[in-house]
């Protein structure tokens, strides 16, 4: 892949690295009058360094949607980085590529539906072997775990059961606990299927727009140690790489696809008689 944004840094000159970091291309990380900046670089099709032809050719991909075709990169840099850092892209146009910090948060989801995908924020139900345990916790599930223990012990299923209250408001303890943030059933909410609880809770991507990055930093040997500088430009270094990757993969597409016009049926409800019909 040959280098385009990326430069060579002798990182163990401090005033070389000072000078990439103060001198590398911004961009505002939400509009201009919130005035942050970052790390960025120029896409727009006139700063490529494409060719007449390859220009030409990407005129014409403007109304083709080709982002998911070249956009790899920026899953790689974000994995690689541990989710602190990730590439979006800004301006008015999308003519920018900037470096964002970021983080991963959990969705809030606790079970997924294996047969059509659907996400839920219940759990699954434990299963309870023993009999009189599934009652109580049928009992908790139909009223939504809202009642409290003495409501409990009057419930008619409840209070049939052969045990004595102490073990009664015991196991009611318990399975409070264990049916917490529980819904009432396994079934999807959309295809009815069962679903399957996270062994691992899903997390997304979370990015500050607003936040700047190294905005009014001077990079002094007072605040910055040779140490945390060469892992500010390995950062600012691997975000350039990432930019570099998506050039390339955008050039790579230019030379494998052409634009073409296809005629789309889609499906339209209309109303129309009927006769026979009482």
């Amino acid at each position: 892949m040959m280098a385009f944004y990326q430069k060579r840094i002798d990182r163990r000159s401090r005033t070389e690295i000072v000078n990439f970091l103060l001198n590398h291309d911004r961009y505002f990380t939400m509009r201009p009058w919130n005035r942050s900046t970052a790390y960025a670089h120029n896409i727009k099709l006139h700063r490529l360094g494409l060719t007449a032809k390859q220009l030409a050719q990407a005129y014409e991909l403007m109304d083709v949607d080709y982002w998911d075709e070249i956009r790899w990169p920026i899953e790689a840099f974000t994995e690689a980085q541990g989710g602190c850092y990730t590439l979006c892209v800004n301006g008015r146009s999308g003519g920018y590529l900037v470096l964002y910090r970021s983080k991963r948060e959990l969705t809030g989801h606790l079970s997924y539906c294996p047969s059509c995908g659907q996400r839920n924020f219940k759990k699954i139900p434990p299963i309870f072997n023993a009999a009189h345990e599934q009652v109580i916790a049928q009992v908790i599930l139909n009223s939504q775990a809202a009642g409290q223990t003495s409501v409990y012990l009057k419930q008619q299923a409840i209070a049939e059961l052969p045990i004595s209250t102490e073990e009664k408001v015991t196991l009611i303890g318990r399975i409070r606990g264990q049916l917490l943030d529980c819904s009432q059933s396994d079934s999807c909410g959309v295809c009815k299927k069962p679903r399957r609880n996270y062994e691992v809770l899903p997390k997304r991507l979370s990015v500050c727009p607003g936040a700047g990055l190294d905005q009014f930093e001077t990079f002094t040997a007072e605040d910055w140690s040779m140490s945390a500088l060469r892992d500010r430009v390995e950062l600012v270094c691997a975000f350039d790489a990432a930019c570099d990757a998506i050039r390339s993969n955008f050039i790579a597409l230019l030379a494998e696809v052409k634009v073409v016009n296809v005629t789309e049926y889609r499906p339209v409800q209309v109303k129309k008689l009927q006769f026979g019909v009482v």
